[in-house]
């Protein structure tokens, strides 16, 4: 009788850890996580571990609801050292709907949605254009000789008719309308040419002209206050010397400007002032113009009396 033998087979591991053991720290809510942090897909619950921070899957979800036994690194990575996560085996209470996170979910994946499609909110001002001018307010550039030349030449490079490689029924050669209007153009700018450019030069020599006139005034002023600067120079010495035979006050200054110097010198500095009409004494010239005395006649007057008399008899000191 033959014998068969059987070849070992290995058997298939559980998809999730399956164990008793369950961590003493209270029990994790569904409730207080957001949408985005749960996964509550059937067949696929999955949890962001909030001490190391990893998906974490949920197991015995139907019975008691616990976090699979994970690490705090990933254990392939041999330059790290894996350590057991402390909510290893914590348990989860599902207290959300699958119908409420689904609801949740979609409202803050369109939020996001339209959050990131949204404009910056920084308002950056428009620049302020001009209006267009209409068609009928355009003034074209009036267009010289040379130009319309080289437009007829550019034409008649393209132009067979213009070339004279067309002819009419006739077996004449005529040019197109373009042609004609651009050399008809051309003829009459020619004409107008040489009257152009005695404009342009005659508004040259104008400029020309004024430009010359104008530096020579220049030149001439400043010659003119050249030669009067020392005249000038002097009257403002003149203008700023005391006269001789004034005592200076202290207080506000008198207004020399009404003082004549050579009748300034001719009176003593201490001699008085005797009104010739109401005998009134002044004790100095100073006073005396400070006051508004007035010469009539080549005799003082104070001011009261001196406006008796007519303004072409007044004289002043």
């Amino acid at each position: 009788m033959a014998t068969t033998t059987v070849e070992p087979t290995a058997r298939k591991r559980r998809r999730k850890t399956r164990t008793k053991n369950i961590s003493p720290l209270p029990a994790l809510l569904a409730s207080e996580l957001t949408a985005s942090q749960i996964d509550l897909t059937p067949g696929k619950e999955h949890v962001f571990c909030p001490a190391c921070e990893n998906w974490t899957p949920i197991t015995g979800v139907l019975s008691t609801p616990v976090l699979v036994p994970h690490h705090t690194t990933p254990y392939h990575d041999p330059t790290t050292t894996p350590r057991r996560c402390s909510n290893t085996n914590r348990r989860i209470t599902l207290d959300t709907a699958l119908d409420t996170w689904q609801a949740d979910l979609a409202e803050r994946t369109v939020a996001s949605a339209t959050v990131s499609s949204r404009r910056p909110t920084k308002v950056l001002p428009k620049p302020r254009t001009h209006a267009a001018p209409a068609a009928s307010q355009l003034k074209p550039s009036p267009l010289g000789a040379e130009q319309v030349r080289r437009m007829f030449r550019q034409h008649q490079e393209q132009c067979l008719a213009c070339k004279g490689e067309a002819t009419d029924r006739t077996g004449q050669t005529l040019p197109c309308p373009d042609g004609e209007r651009l050399a008809v153009t051309f003829l009459r700018l020619l004409r107008q040419e040489p009257k152009r450019q005695a404009v342009r030069e005659f508004f040259a020599r104008e400029r020309r002209r004024f430009d010359r006139e104008y530096a020579g005034a220049v030149s001439k002023g400043e010659a003119g206050w050249a030669a009067v600067l020392p005249a000038v120079q002097n009257a403002d010495q003149l203008r700023r010397a005391v006269p001789q035979g004034v005592r200076l006050a202290e207080g506000p200054e008198v207004p020399l400007d009404r003082l004549v110097l050579h009748q300034a010198a001719e009176q003593p500095e201490s001699g008085q002032l005797k009104c010739e009409y109401c005998g009134v004494l002044e004790s100095s010239l100073v006073d005396a113009v400070a006051a508004g005395w007035c010469r009539i006649t080549h005799r003082p007057h104070c001011g009261r009396c001196a406006d008796r008399f007519p303004a072409w008899t007044r004289t002043s000191f």
